[in-house]
């Protein structure tokens, strides 16, 4: 009986390999980019929040500057410049037979993901980039002090 060579499989790894890494390195890096926008939503729903909560506080238009500025100081990890803050008061609420105001803060933010194909799959709504993603996140709180 005559033994096989293995002389005949001996590329055969390596090819595999070859072909399986490029997949591998993909996969890794659009879920790197996952995690980036997890990241960049929750940092801008966080500026978002305290932002309005800020504004709960100083409900009057003079200060709406700084709320912009308080909700620019919590987008940790973000470009000052890269995000957008618009402060608008909100629908009133009522609360028995009392109208409270409501602060309505938006925190606007142009994300550029690595990964090409998924700028080409996700829709592109900014304004910032033609190839860019808008992540987008609001934050409505009511004042607690009658008018």
């Amino acid at each position: 009986m005559k033994k096989r060579s293995s002389s005949l499989h001996r590329g055969q790894t390596l090819v595999e390999f070859a072909l399986i890494l490029p997949i591998f390195i993909f996969l890794l890096v659009v879920i790197f980019d996952f995690g980036r926008a997890v990241y960049y939503y929750s940092t801008i729903h966080n500026a978002a929040r305290e932002g309005a909560r800020y504004g709960v506080i100083h409900p009057s238009t003079a200060d709406y500057p700084d709320i912009e500025a308080r909700a620019r100081n919590y987008a940790i990890g973000l470009g000052v410049s890269d995000i957008t803050v618009t402060v608008a008061a909100g629908v009133p609420e009522f609360v028995g037979n009392v109208s409270n105001p409501t602060i309505k803060v938006t925190v606007k933010y142009c994300f550029a993901a690595v990964t090409p194909i998924i700028e080409a799959i996700v829709p592109n709504d900014c304004a910032c980039s033609c190839t860019h993603m808008l992540l987008t996140s609001d934050a409505v709180m009511r004042t607690e002090a009658l008018p």
